[in-house]
């Protein structure tokens, strides 16, 4: 049940920050602006070097709705969002979100997402929801914008080779929060050795049981620049650096951390489905690979995808 369920609702913003001052302001200014909730954002920092802390700093002492947490030194967005999340209990608040240092919020993105969120039977009336993320719009410094499609069709275990989207479009339920923040606090879990922190979140909330709503109106401005760690994921550029990792085993390597820590919040034929693949991605003989690649239609959301991963599966590249 919602914390406030007749007041605004009270979101709780978890920010990740490393040397990022150049753009930090108007990120949190888009944050600090969100209409119809309250926001409050805890921030970690990832031993920047810059300015961000003296920034953070004065933007803490000027408006309470911004705390910080000590500063540390964890080496990637994906450990300083493990230990937010570790650190940060949510009691008290109707949902929690992910933010980068970067990107710009749509006004409406935090009422829109709650709304969608708690509505009794969901969107599609097929029950309540745990999770809601949506598209992004990418930009550049020469004003040039595209959009970012990731609500295509879920498929049955798409969670175990994809996120549900950036993590920065994220809200969670209380519950869903608790679910992933159980699995962190487990001393060397599988959860914490995964090393995407937005597709771990995706993957333990689908394979949990819980309902996830991707939102086809983009409600993050993607900034893109030179220090970005993944990019808009278009273009020549990242589909040559997303062939490289297929190529070097990377994804193979990551799909195989989530589906253990997917595995360990399953039941049933999700559980019995997670052990199948579990075995599958372990092996690279020419029959498992085409049994793999058979059900490369349950394992990505988007067509060109599916046939993408098929291919590279059945040729031994992936």
């Amino acid at each position: 049940m919602p914390a406030t369920p007749h007041s605004r609702p009270r979101i709780l913003v978890l920010l990740t920050t490393h040397n990022g001052a150049e753009f930090l302001d108007e990120q949190l200014d888009s944050v600090l602006a969100q209409e119809d909730v309250d926001v409050t954002i805890i921030v970690s920092d990832d031993n920047s070097s810059d300015s961000t802390p003296a920034l953070l700093a004065e933007r803490a002492s000027e408006d309470d709705r911004v705390q910080l947490l000590e500063q540390g030194h964890f080496g990637s967005a994906a450990s300083n969002f493990f230990r937010l999340i570790r650190e940060t209990d949510a009691t008290g608040y109707d949902a929690i979100s992910l933010c980068d240092q970067d990107d710009i919020w749509e006004p409406w993105k935090l009422g829109r997402h709650y709304e969608l969120l708690t509505r009794p039977q969901g969107v599609n009336g097929r029950g309540p929801l745990s999770a809601v993320s949506s598209n992004v719009t990418a930009f550049a410094v020469d004003g040039g914008e595209v959009l970012i499609a990731k609500n295509q069709p879920q498929q049955l275990a798409d969670y175990a080779f994809e996120s549900g989207g950036p993590g920065s479009t994220f809200l969670l339920t209380p519950g869903a929060y608790e679910l992933v923040r159980a699995r962190l606090l487990i001393p060397n879990g599988a959860a914490s050795k995964v090393r995407s922190h937005d597709w771990m979140i995706y993957a333990l909330v689908r394979a949990s049981g819980g309902r996830w709503f991707i939102d086809g109106e983009p409600s993050v401005r993607y900034r893109q620049h030179a220090d970005n760690l993944l990019g808009a994921n278009e273009g020549w550029r990242q589909n040559w650096r997303r062939l490289r990792q297929i190529a070097d085993r990377t994804h193979r390597d990551d799909a195989r951390l989530i589906i253990a820590a997917a595995r360990e919040v399953a039941h049933g034929a999700t559980a019995e489905r997670l052990d199948w693949l579990t075995h599958a991605v372990s092996r690279t003989d020419p029959s498992a690979r085409i049994r793999l690649a058979r059900r490369a239609r349950q394992l990505r959301r988007r067509r060109r995808d599916q046939l993408a991963l098929a291919a590279t599966i059945v040729s031994g590249v992936w």
